[in-house]
């Protein structure tokens, strides 16, 4: 196919633009698609090659590249495919088929509530070591005061991503707008330019707003993201977030786990309190539940030993029958 880098850029713009991609979404496509082309170029190959998908994933596999990496290559392929054939510049009938990959279900480490506590709380203790040297030094430098705004926003931000479930991408996205304190509302811009509303009417949600929003002024912090910088007044990049989660964890007992695991741990918790899955869908921003119960809907492994303990036929608990019917119910019923 010619000028097959010019259809790549042109699919690119397309997904930005058109279809209101993330400027990330944007950046893992190209590479994916980048790759791709490379391969092509490499093996003599031509995308109407009926072989060259096998050959790709053979050569991804020789790579060592992951089912998960590997699957979304294809998927990315798949949709730039389909880009190709609706702008009509290449017809279905000559492009090769994507079958869908399939991939090893791994285990998804869900931190407990005392990993989360521990992590948020580390970041509240070094706030207020800060708050103290704020406080009663007599003179303050760009430096301090940009840790004491940076150590404040954090815990604002990592603490709403718990209570939420926001995507990463979401959370830095908000905008003071879209923040409404009549109804606690906060306005969300989704995967595929869907808005939902999240809610933060919360005393712990509450109580932060109002002090962040008291230290951007005092610190003259002006920006309409919610979430910036201190000294560019720019919104955080994932890779910034995903860092500063890393050095508090360091600073805690608790194993590694990244920040799109607070939102296996917000749905987690959510399911074993009985919140209906419909209901935990809305609020993660999934059009189908179904998409909620394969990605996120996960029991806790203190839940199942709990369930193993007092459910097995050997078991020496007794529980009255209510209680019983409690814990029958309160789960499985979202399954």
């Amino acid at each position: 196919m010619d000028n097959l880098e010019k259809h790549i850029e042109d699919f690119l713009t397309h997904i930005r633009i058109e279809k209101n991609y993330s400027e990330q979404t944007k950046q893992t496509y190209r590479i994916a698609l980048t790759i791709f082309a490379q391969f092509l170029h490499e093996a003599n190959l031509d995308v109407t090659d009926r072989k060259c998908i096998t050959l790709f994933i053979r050569c991804l596999l020789e790579r060592c590249n992951s089912d998960i990496t590997i699957a979304h290559r294809l998927a990315v392929l798949k949709s730039f495919f389909s880009y190709l054939v609706k702008r009509k510049l290449l017809s279905k009938k000559k492009l090769p088929s994507i079958e869908k990959y399939k991939t090893t279900k791994k285990i998804i480490y869900i931190p407990t509530d005392e990993e989360v506590n521990l992590f948020i709380n580390s970041i509240e203790e070094e706030y207020h070591e800060m708050k103290k040297t704020m406080d009663t030094a007599p003179h303050i430098n760009k430096r301090v005061k940009a840790k004491y705004y940076s150590l404040f926003r954090d815990l604002t931000f990592f603490t709403l991503v718990t209570a939420t479930g926001l995507r990463l991408s979401e959370a830095l996205n908000i905008k003071i707008e879209d923040m409404n304190w009549n109804d606690f509302t906060i306005k969300i811009l989704g995967k595929g330019s869907k808005e939902r509303l999240i809610f933060f009417g919360i005393d712990k949600l509450t109580n932060l707003f109002d002090e962040f929003f008291k230290i951007r002024e005092k610190l003259g912090v002006v920006s309409p993201y919610l979430f910036v910088s201190y000294q560019h007044r720019k919104v955080l990049t994932s890779r910034y977030i995903q860092k500063i989660m890393k050095v508090f964890l360091d600073k805690t007992s608790s194993p590694k786990y990244t920040p799109h695991s607070l939102r296996h741990y917000y749905a987690t918790f959510c399911v074993e309190k009985g919140v209906n899955i419909k209901a935990i869908a809305v609020l993660l921003g999934h059009a189908d539940s179904s998409t909620t119960r394969k990605l996120y809907v996960h029991l806790s492994k203190e839940y199942l030993r709990d369930v193993f303990e007092t459910m097995n036929p050997f078991s020496n608990i007794t529980l009255p029958v209510k209680e019983m019917m409690k814990k029958r119910y309160e789960a499985p019923v979202n399954l």
